[in-house]
């Protein structure tokens, strides 16, 4: 005869082999009754629900994860598709939306753009809505996916004309115009280079125009030498000693990013310039280590962690109530530090 703590230990833990079957048998309602309890769906009675609670304990009843996603079309994952994950901003945004996607109850899935394959790799098959990064899908697939009625949001884009895809933005023009009239007002600078960041990037076709309007503003033309290519640090340093070799007159650059802005502070410096007594220099989106360069960055304060953050959410309740804000427009502010040459 086994002893009462051997029957304990055989009577406790999971059965595997238990079948939602079994525990309808075992506490007599039908298979679908159970499914309505353990998926807390339609109505069911306090008696007839805690009948069904008894006999999952008593048979010892896993509930099959997998199989439940597979019944109810839900994989418990979001998607983000991105165009690329090699700069400082893109590896803390991820921190974000991943933090986000948790906070939500929900895994992240990451994929980098890949042409022709991008719709195979996120999809229903693995996530129950996208977040998509920019310009990392074209306009033909995003009709597409819009098409099929499957959840997804654009961050950094606004919607294609002729789509209601719901976005999360930031003010770009705002921004950039803070930053190109605080550097003619408070400093006087007048021959401003911009550095540019990706083609077809709406945040860096934007922030380009608004650069350009805020000089049309101040009477002041564009130069076409002064727009160089800023996608990165390493070419916005390549573009800066180009123009300090082709002796381009310039007392001011605007990086499309921080990242533009660090790689021409380093070109300055490597090539006898000073930072801001020569040459002024402001970035955009504030990363973490902006505020620990010498001189410190001044720069424009992207809501970054909000985008993130709303972004997730926002895309939850598309899937959960099929519904969604069309647009959030979020704000931007000017850090003013030294590197623009203000003492503070």
């Amino acid at each position: 005869m086994k002893s009462s703590s051997e029957a304990v230990t055989t009577s406790a833990g999971p059965r595997p082999s238990v079948r939602m079957e079994d525990v309808a048998r075992h506490a007599g309602v039908s298979p679908a009754t159970v499914s309505r309890v353990l998926n807390d769906r339609g109505k069911c009675s306090a008696e007839t629900r805690e009948r069904v609670l008894a006999a999952i304990r008593d048979l010892g009843y896993v509930v099959n994860a997998a199989a439940r996603s597979l019944a109810q079309g839900k994989t418990g994952a979001l998607g983000l598709l991105l165009p690329a994950v090699s700069t400082d901003f893109m590896s803390s945004f991820l921190q974000i939306v991943a933090g986000a996607a948790t906070d939500e109850g929900y895994d992240l899935l990451i994929a980098l753009r890949s042409e022709g394959s991008q719709r195979r790799m996120l999809g229903r098959h693995n996530t129950d809505g996208v977040l998509i990064f920019g310009g990392a899908m074209g306009d033909p697939s995003l009709r597409r996916l819009s098409s099929e009625g499957f959840p997804a949001l654009l961050l950094y884009r606004s919607s294609p004309q002729g789509l209601t895809l719901p976005s999360v933005v930031i003010d770009n023009e705002a921004g950039v115009r803070a930053a190109v009239d605080h550097l003619i007002e408070a400093h006087g600078r007048r021959r401003i280079a911009f550095l540019r960041g990706r083609p077809g990037s709406e945040d860096a076709a934007r922030r380009e125009e608004a650069y350009r309007e805020s000089l049309a503003r101040h009477g002041v033309p564009v130069d076409p030498q002064l727009c160089r290519g800023g996608l990165s640090a390493e070419e916005a340093r390549a573009s800066t000693v180009a123009l300090l070799r082709e002796r381009a007159a310039f007392d001011a650059v605007v990086g499309w990013c921080d990242g533009a802005a660090i790689g021409a502070i380093d070109a300055l410096r490597s090539e006898g310039m000073r930072v801001p007594a020569d040459v002024s220099v402001v970035g955009f989106d504030d990363i973490s280590p902006a505020r620990h360069l010498d001189p410190a960055l001044t720069t424009v304060r992207a809501p970054t962690e909000l985008v993130g953050r709303l972004a997730v959410r926002a895309l939850v309740q598309l899937i959960q109530r099929g519904v969604a804000e069309p647009q959030a427009r979020l704000p931007v502010e000017l850090i003013v530090r030294r590197s623009c040459g203000c003492a503070r």
